[in-house]
């Protein structure tokens, strides 16, 4: 029973993070068509969701090569 509230509210927590991180990406892309040379501002986005997008860069990379080391392995085995 304890599980499954945590867990539910895990999943709840993840949905707005993800939520909130779409929200100031929109809110930043918005700032920066009105000023595009206003720096004062511009890296709100990355300051306050640095490891979620680390994390994101990292899954890409380890995604990236994860296919190229398949399909080396496949096109070597024909």
């Amino acid at each position: 029973m304890a599980g499954e509230a945590s867990e539910a509210h895990a999943h709840s927590t993840a949905e707005d993070l993800v939520v909130e991180l779409y929200k100031d990406f929109e809110h930043e892309v918005a700032r920066e068509v009105h000023s595009p040379h206003d720096s004062s501002q511009s890296d709100v986005l990355v300051r306050k969701h640095i490891n979620g997008l680390a994390i994101t860069f990292f899954i890409l990379i380890a995604l990236s090569l994860s296919a190229a080391i398949v399909g080396y392995a496949i096109y070597t085995r024909h």
